[in-house]
């Protein structure tokens, strides 16, 4: 979870649009790993206060789980 605390995350998580963004995207049927997704399907677009605007590409990465 340190991710959450990144400046980039908060960002994020700042712009209603982008939260939208990236959790249509974590919802998705298109962002389990077997299913081919389109080039555009993760990028996410975050709207600072200051104006600025940020792409990012969100990718789903496995968790490691512990052996049994």
């Amino acid at each position: 979870m340190k991710a959450l605390k990144s400046k980039l995350a908060s960002q994020l998580l700042a712009d209603p649009y982008a939260s939208d963004q990236l959790l249509d995207f974590l919802l998705s049927k298109t962002s389990r790993a077997d299913v081919p997704r389109s080039p555009e399907a993760g990028r996410v677009l975050i709207r600072t206060k200051d104006g600025q605007q940020l792409q990012v590409n969100a990718t789903l990465v496995p968790k490691a789980s512990k052996a049994a």
